[in-house]
């Protein structure tokens, strides 16, 4: 444990906004820590937004990341005269940031990537059997970022997540909603079908299969989420018809917990949604072939929700590329059957 009074503290966690969602418990228990420090956060311009107004920050710093920029921004953050730096990232550009800060102390994973660790003046050793990485072992994103805060001596028993609440959203999406004909006893099943990552997605026809099951039950629309992508919204709007409420790329970044206020059920592949949807304590369904549920999964389980995986030797492989002789076999096993049942269930009991 490190025993310091730090006065300015940087958070380095630029993205994406998943793990994002996953170090906002070491934020909270910094300020816990330290409650008189000024504690920053360097994210990057497309997920500030979701930090802004936290109450643990004083202040969010946007920025570009590129590797043409790097040097430019840390002249930037140096000006600022951190204390302390504590990188959540573990990535070379990362570290270099930090170390580029000037501060004193710059505290990062033993265990990073891309020669990070040599940049750190403290590096923390995580608790797992050497060369495994941490999403493969299966130690959750969370409790890993929570490690480095352990180091400061942070009490880490009670993680917190904080999501922005702005009566401003509320109201935006309201209007949302009432344009697309959604009214008070509707029952809205969200679904996010698509990640960065093709190797993630369970295959599209069955999530346009499950919504067609789905909007059979009286009162159930099906709540499109995502970025913007005309041959999805095409695809299910020719299976569902007027049972659709369409919002793919109409929200900002901070109102999707808003949304998921008004949502029964979400149904979605391993990817952000279902972290935000966890913190405002929604049931979700979700669907993971080659990643570890045990290491980004929601790492809270609401009432009624459930991770879907199917037993492969293979999996969790962690890889961009399938390397089974039978094609993400992971993902095709599991089934629209079993999926549907099981949000009847959570549809009926709501």
């Amino acid at each position: 444990m490190l025993t310091v009074h730090p006065k300015r503290i940087l958070i380095v966690k630029p993205s994406s906004l998943g793990d994002i969602i996953h170090a906002l418990p070491t934020l909270a228990a910094l300020r816990t820590r330290f409650p008189n420090a000024w504690i920053s956060w360097l994210v990057k311009h497309e997920w500030a937004e979701i930090l802004e107004g936290h109450p643990a920050l004083n202040e969010v710093i946007p920025a570009n990341f590129s590797l043409n920029k790097i040097w430019g921004l840390g002249c930037s953050i140096r000006k600022k005269k951190f204390d302390v730096v504590v990188d959540l990232q573990g990535l070379l550009r990362s570290a270099l940031l930090a170390r580029l800060s000037g501060a004193p102390i710059v505290v990062g994973f033993a265990q990073g990537r891309e020669g990070s660790p040599w940049f750190y003046t403290h590096r923390v050793e995580l608790p797992m059997p050497k060369g495994q990485s941490w999403r493969l072992w299966g130690m959750h994103a969370v409790d890993r970022n929570l490690f480095l805060a352990k180091f400061f001596g942070a009490d880490c028993d009670n993680p917190e997540f904080w999501l922005p609440n702005l009566e401003e959203d509320r109201r935006a999406i309201d209007k949302l909603l009432k344009a697309r004909k959604v009214i008070e006893n509707d029952q809205l099943v969200a679904m996010a079908p698509l990640t960065r990552q093709n190797i993630k997605n369970w295959p599209m026809e069955r999530f346009i299969q499950v919504a067609k099951a789905l909007v059979g039950i009286d009162h159930v629309k099906v709540l499109l989420i995502g970025t913007e992508n005309r041959e999805v919204r095409q695809q299910f709007e020719s299976a569902v018809g007027s049972r659709l409420v369409d919002l793919m790329g109409e929200t900002r970044v901070r109102q999707i917990g808003v949304l998921f206020d008004r949502v029964k059920l979400l149904i979605a592949n391993d990817s952000a949604p279902l972290h935000i949807a966890a913190a405002r304590e929604i049931p979700i369904l979700t669907i993971f072939g080659p990643t570890n549920p045990s290491a980004t999964g929601p790492y809270r389980m609401p009432p009624g929700s459930r991770v879907f995986t199917h037993p492969l030797s293979c999996r969790p492989c962690g890889q961009r590329t399938c390397q089974n002789h039978t094609p993400l076999e992971c993902l095709t096993s599991i089934s629209v059957q079993e999926v549907v049942a099981h949000a009847q269930r959570v549809l009926t009991e709501s």
